[in-house]
């Protein structure tokens, strides 16, 4: 087996009278060898080169006659193998190829290991297009890397959500400026009166290819690609914005954004969103910025200072999902908080379990000697509203009250409630 260089529509040529045999199984396997990229930048482009020919060998003597390693980029190859009796024989030589590419690499006086990965798929029972077929080996790869193992096989079923993750890292960045972005918002309602109080506005993102994206998928990846601190930017100022829509009898109603432990690692934070409340020309008081307990603790001494900056603004705080985290007086009394929400784990089973009931019971009990409002959210029945407002809950949310809605439906139901 022979070492060939390809333009992609070169490979397809390939990948064509590789698969044209009804009778023959092949499999397409194709390797990024990504941590020569960042080495080459290091070392030179002669001694990246020099390895890559050393694996090409390496990879020719592990194959068979009639199977062709094909370089199709700097630091990618394809691997046409041929005659397949079962997928069995296809795992065994992806097993093979890896143990190879897995070996450490003499650089100088040390041995380094390089990442890679290798994404495979099978004609015909996967298809007999080669196009489709180069498609899926390179979906099988993208795996493979984000899920850092060696080598995936293509699987519709198995790899969507990872294949989705790629892709919201790669589109995510340029959601807000294509306008794919949303604010849906949920009412936040007084426990005792049913008075509206405000509502929680929660992004949506409608990706052009996979539709609608829930945020718990797109948010880690942001904070991964560390693009929160931009997104949690565009959802105050569309909050604001909007919320000026919402009218005379609404003009008191208050609106809650989530921000990121991310956002308090800037300081330039407080004046953007100063600058916000400005251009919106807003009251301080009716926006209330809300972080989750385990995000603060990060950094609890910086986040500590700059919330309470943003307090002394004006600005509301409200410590989320409270409960799940560290949970400690300790820790709880250095934090600037207005208003604490209670997670929705302790209160959807409040009327079955009477330890959650209890440990809803004593947060209640420290947030009023706190001087603190306590948001109940995940209310979904009647009788757990009742259950709150017995335990002095300030504030419910929920489906029992109303689902997050499109901001057109909000102002519909706002002014309905009112």
């Amino acid at each position: 087996m022979k070492e060939c260089i390809a333009t992609p529509s070169q490979l397809l040529d390939h990948l064509d009278r590789l698969i044209a045999p009804a009778d023959k199984r092949c499999a397409l396997m194709l390797i990024s060898l990504h941590g020569l990229k960042r080495m080459g930048s290091i070392f030179g482009a002669r001694l990246s080169e020099r390895i890559i020919a050393d694996l090409v060998a390496q990879l020719g003597a592990a194959t068979r006659p009639d199977d062709r390693v094909i370089r199709s980029g700097r630091f990618e190859f394809a691997v046409l193998i041929s005659g397949l009796r079962n997928r069995g024989h296809g795992v065994l030589a992806a097993n093979k190829l890896a143990g190879i590419l897995d070996t450490p690499i003499a650089i100088g006086s040390r041995e380094r290991k390089f990442p890679f990965a290798i994404g495979m798929a099978f004609s015909p029972e996967q298809t007999r297009d080669a196009e489709q077929l180069f498609r899926y080996a390179e979906i099988a790869a993208r795996a493979a890397k984000i899920t850092q193992t060696p080598y995936q096989i293509y699987n519709h079923d198995d790899l969507a959500a990872i294949v989705t993750d790629w892709d919201i890292e790669g589109d995510l960045d340029s959601a807000i400026t294509d306008h794919q972005l949303t604010l849906h918002y949920q009412p936040k309602i007084a426990s005792r009166s049913g008075c509206l109080l405000g509502a929680e506005a929660l992004m949506r993102w409608r990706h052009p290819v996979h539709g609608m994206i829930p945020p718990d998928q797109f948010i880690p990846v942001a904070e991964r690609m560390g693009i929160m601190p931009k997104l949690t930017w565009w959802c105050i100022n569309t909050a604001l914005r909007e919320r000026q829509e919402w009218g005379d009898p609404a003009r008191d109603l208050s609106v809650a954004v989530n921000i990121s432990a991310l956002d308090l690692t800037d300081e330039r934070f407080i004046e953007a969103v100063s600058s916000a409340i400005g251009i919106w020309d807003a009251r301080p008081e009716l926006l209330t910025l809300e972080i989750t307990e385990g995000s603060l603790m990060q950094d609890i001494a910086r986040s500590a200072d700059i919330l309470k900056r943003l307090q002394g603004n004006g600005i509301r705080i409200s410590i989320d999902d409270f409960g799940t985290g560290y949970s400690s007086l300790a820790y709880f009394k250095q934090l600037p908080a207005d208003e604490l929400k209670i997670d929705r784990s302790f209160i959807l089973n409040i009327l079955d379990d009477d330890l959650d009931r209890h440990i809803v019971s004593t947060i209640i009990q420290m947030a009023r000697k706190l001087r603190l409002e306590i948001v109940a959210e995940g209310v979904e029945t009647a009788p757990m509203r009742e259950a709150l407002v017995d335990l002095g809950c300030d504030i419910i949310q929920g489906y029992h009250i109303a689902r997050p809605m499109p901001h057109a439906a909000f102002v519909t139901w706002a002014r309905a409630h009112a």
